[in-house]
């Protein structure tokens, strides 16, 4: 179950709705069906159960009907033989009797024969011809009338007599009833009456209750020997033994398919009267009825994701341009615009998702302007920190000079130092051109060769073509303060420094390296995280001066030219250190 939710949690949008639209629309809709079903099914076998339990009801009393009536015939056949007295009687009376058998039998179709045994093996019959010489008195029928004279016995097997019918009725199809005849005025049995009884009358009544196409209904006996059945496979496997409630309907399995069974006990005969009908027949009407519930249900289920998809693209359609709008604003792009196509939430949040990036884009301008101007404020205090530190520097130089030498290197140092401060103040101006930086650094040179003599070698190479390119001053200045301070001073004898100016395709390199000290790797690697990305002013590897400086050239240059500028490093540790900026060539572009 949790792990439902959770599924259901991270799935997107347009699913959820998807989902849910067809789960809501289907959910009533199949349980109306199901229970729909449900009660069909219940309604149509509570309708059979009571046409089945009609049909055996009707059927009983419809055979019942014939049968009394039968009865009263063979009451009255009897009492008419009895009247005859045929133990005494002659010609006359038995013709009368079998003048009366004959007049019954073409007033009764379904009568097959009739035959009255007396004493001596005599016998009158109408429609019937004895077999054999074999004794009437041994016959079962015989013997069936004489254990209870005073009622009619129904005998539902007639195989095994002696008799046969003169129409051609074979033995399963007809029936017997046997009535014991009294000598008029007495007790004492003068013969036994055999009337058959065609299994006509049952398929007659039979055929008035309507079981369906594959139903059927057959007769037992009180012993269930078969009476009266139709020729199918079914009913020689229905066990006798099932009937036992017959205010039960049975469902049951015979090969392939299923029956509902039900039957009917007479009380006159004692017959069961049994009904059979298919259940797939009864189920075809529900058959269909599902067939067409489950074709409703697919349709309904199309038009539902149908709708569905249409619903949900209308909703999501707008979040999904809207959440790319946020995916290429997290990417850095501010120049975007949620278009509004409606009055809704979701048009809610495009207006102020555009007035959100409004206010960030005009942040973003402030915070530029601001640290623009924090930088060009932090570049001033550096060269007002920058000036005090090198005149002290120069002047006590000029001292020793005083004390140690003649007027006259005085003066070229005096003129190196002034040109210093000239372009250092460039009259307010924060850009100036290569020429006037290289001017600036052959000066800043002079005055360290003076102080430091033959222990510093420089060199200088520019290129012509880039004299006249703008850039940040005193970029140059720190890369040789940090090469005499960290490199050639620590160095034993002389020390060489080399300034390159050269144009590389489109882009000028300028460089400052030396042959001093050089680094190890982790310094080098300090310095240049901090070239790279302003990281690693704090790190232990680098001098706080030589951080501070190169730091700012960088921040120098990254105001000037953004990311189109790069800065290597390249140092050994004994083998000098060589520090290149390269930035594009703007020819005279100030």
């Amino acid at each position: 179950m949790n792990i439902s939710k959770t599924g259901f949690k991270i799935t997107r949008i347009r699913t959820k709705l998807i989902l849910s639209q067809v789960f809501i629309a289907l959910i009533p809709f199949v349980l109306v069906g199901i229970v729909g079903i449900i009660f069909s099914v219940r309604e149509a076998r509570k309708n059979v159960t009571q046409r089945t339990s009609q049909t055996v009801t009707q059927v009983s009393q419809t055979l019942d009907t014939y049968i009394e009536d039968l009865d009263k015939l063979v009451m009255t056949l009897s009492d008419e033989i009895s009247c005859r007295g045929l133990d005494n009687g002659g010609p006359v009376e038995i013709m009368d009797v079998s003048r009366t058998m004959q007049n019954i039998m073409g007033r009764y179709d379904e009568i097959a024969g009739i035959l009255y045994a007396y004493s001596g093996d005599r016998y009158i019959s109408t429609g019937m011809t004895r077999v054999s010489r074999d004794s009437f008195q041994k016959e079962t029928w015989y013997r069936a009338a004489l254990e209870d004279p005073s009622s009619i016995k129904m005998i539902s097997t007639v195989t095994g007599r002696n008799i046969t019918t003169d129409v051609g009725y074979s033995v399963d199809d007809v029936f017997s009833m046997v009535k014991a005849v009294y000598k008029e005025g007495t007790n004492e049995v003068e013969g036994v009456l055999l009337m058959d009884i065609g299994h006509s009358i049952i398929s007659s009544a039979i055929m008035d209750s309507q079981v369906g196409n594959d139903g059927f209904v057959f007769v037992l006996d009180e012993e269930d020997h078969m009476v009266y059945t139709p020729i199918n496979d079914v009913v020689y496997r229905i066990r006798p033994d099932w009937l036992k409630d017959e205010n039960e309907t049975l469902s049951v399995s015979i090969g392939p398919r299923r029956y509902l069974v039900r039957f009917k006990t007479s009380d006159k005969t004692g017959w069961k009267t049994v009904s059979v009908i298919s259940y797939d027949e009864l189920m075809g009407d529900i058959n269909r009825m599902i067939t067409l519930y489950s074709a409703m249900l697919l349709a309904t289920l199309i038009l539902v994701q149908y709708l569905s998809l249409w619903v949900s693209d209308t909703i999501t359609r707008p979040i999904k341009r809207l959440r790319d709008l946020m995916k290429q604003t997290e990417e850095g792009n501010l120049n975007l615009q949620y278009e509004s196509v409606g009055n809704d939430e979701i048009n809610d949040l495009g207006l102020s998702f555009n007035h959100m990036i409004g206010r960030i884009r005009e942040l973003l301008d402030r915070v530029r302007q601001e640290e623009d101007q924090k930088r060009k404020a932090e570049l001033k205090i550096v060269q007002e920190q920058f000036k005090p530190h090198f005149l002290y520097n120069t002047l006590d130089t000029i001292n020793w000079m005083a004390r140690e030498h003649g007027a006259k290197d005085i003066v070229h140092l005096v003129d190196a130092l002034t040109s210093v401060f000239r372009i250092s103040l460039s009259h307010g101006r924060d850009y100036i051109t290569i020429k006037e930086e290289i001017n600036y650094i052959s000066s800043y040179l002079y005055v360290q060769k003076t102080r430091y003599e033959d222990k510093l070698v420089f060199e200088i190479d520019a290129d012509e073509e880039c004299m006249q390119t703008y850039v940040p001053k005193l970029i140059l200045q720190p890369m040789l303060e940090n090469a005499i301070y960290h490199g050639i001073k620590l160095k034993r004898g002389t020390g060489h420094i080399k300034v390159s100016v050269h144009r590389v395709d489109d882009n000028i390199r300028m460089s400052v390296e030396d042959d001093g000290k050089g680094m190890d790797e982790q310094t080098r690697d300090s310095l240049r995280a901090l070239l790279r990305t302003g990281a690693g002013t704090e790190s232990p590897y680098v001098d706080d001066n030589q951080s501070f400086g190169l730091y700012y050239v960088r921040e120098r240059l990254q105001l000037r030219y953004k990311d189109n500028y790069r800065v290597d490093v390249e140092s050994a540790q004994d083998m000098g250190t060589k520090i290149s900026i390269i930035i594009p060539f703007e020819g005279e572009n100030g």
